[in-house]
């Protein structure tokens, strides 16, 4: 626990004492970079999906009105600006496309369990029927004393087993009010009489709100175990017994390769363009051959500048792998070209303008 707390004041004085600075972030052994203005932190999201997991943040530069000049040079270098700095953002909002390191996903439940049944993937159904097989049961506590046990044997360990020096571990006073909330229990899965695995929820407005998840001592094997199908199977029978209308998943990397995205998005989740966290202000270059290679590996989902959901993709919608459903709430969907477009078309102004130049827009 005191390491926890170590790591948990760490990034606190990181956050804030950093502001006023930008950083570059290094591929090992590459010059392969992107800089990040306004946070000593940058965003992990970034550093695997545009780099690789193995990165260092080389120089700082005092931020002042001269680097702000200097975008246009920062922007040709490294291909990739992440003002990760709201108000610096807004001096030059119409150079960026805005992408959340999270956003919410939900699931709209019709009127039976049945009928969703027959709405999901047949992925989905083809886990279900494994994950039946491996035994687990389920049972629904309203303890609020548990909250502790949960915290330290099943939250803390699984966040930082999983995510390392990434994981965003909330302090357990925020566990403690989210566990006081009138609506909230724990959905507690058991395996051979031994509850391997937890989630806190909260039942609220017609919705069954996934807050936090844990496993035993952050036993990770249970991922093989089919855990996570376990935990949607259960917790979509809570929210039918309990009448809700919608179970929300969460924080959901909004990149439409993500593995975490592509799962949720099997089980017919929704974007809720209103719910995300942590801004990320994207100056994107794709004259720039690196950041040109990860606009093409990549689909991103991002706001325009008309504060609407489009996709950034090198692919077509149907060559997405994502239903229609979950795609619903995407406003605009915008092609990757491989070439630079001299004169492109109308109708792109939620795109900044430079972008208009390398992407064709599909709706």
């Amino acid at each position: 626990m005191i390491n926890y707390l170590k790591r948990f004041v760490k990034y606190i004085l990181k956050k804030w004492l950093f502001k006023s600075y930008a950083f570059i972030t290094k591929e090992y052994n590459s010059e392969n970079s992107f800089l990040t203005i306004g946070s000593r932190m940058p965003s992990s999201r970034y550093k695997a999906v545009y780099l690789g997991k193995e990165t260092k943040v080389t120089n700082s530069l005092k931020i002042s009105s001269n680097i702000l000049n200097k975008l246009e040079s920062f922007h040709n270098k490294y291909g990739l600006v992440n003002i990760m700095d709201t108000s610096l953002a807004t001096l030059n909002r119409d150079l960026y496309v805005m992408q959340p390191e999270f956003i919410v996903l939900e699931i709209p439940l019709p009127d039976t369990y049945e009928v969703y049944i027959k709405s999901i993937t047949n992925d989905a159904r083809n886990n279900l029927k494994k994950v039946q097989k491996v035994g687990f049961t389920c049972s629904i506590s309203n303890d609020k004393t548990w909250v502790n046990t949960f915290y330290k044997d099943y939250y803390v360990q699984t966040m930082v087993d999983r995510h390392s020096e990434d994981a965003a571990v909330i302090p357990m006073w925020e566990m403690l009010s989210i566990a006081n909330n009138p609506g909230a229990e724990f959905v507690k899965l058991f395996l051979d009489g031994i509850c391997v695995a937890a989630a806190l929820t909260i039942f609220e407005n017609d919705k069954y709100i996934c807050q936090k998840i844990g496993y035993l001592n952050g036993d990770v094997s249970l991922l093989q175990k089919g855990i996570v199908t376990a935990f949607y199977e259960f917790r979509i029978k809570r929210a039918y017994e309990l009448g809700c209308k919608a179970i929300v998943l969460g924080g959901t990397p909004p990149f439409l390769e993500n593995g975490v995205f592509k799962y949720k998005a099997k089980w017919q989740a929704r974007f809720c363009p209103e719910l995300y966290f942590n801004e990320n202000y994207l100056l994107l270059n794709p004259f720039n051959n690196f950041c040109h290679n990860f606009l093409q590996s990549n689909s991103l989902v991002v706001f325009g500048l008309k504060n609407t959901l489009i996709v950034l993709s090198s692919k077509k919608p149907s060559e997405s792998g994502i239903s229609s459903n979950t795609l619903d709430d995407i406003k605009s969907w915008y092609l990757l070209s491989s070439d630079y477009i001299e004169n492109y078309a109308s109708e792109m102004e939620d795109l900044p303008e430079h972008l208009r130049h390398w992407y064709e827009k599909i709706y």
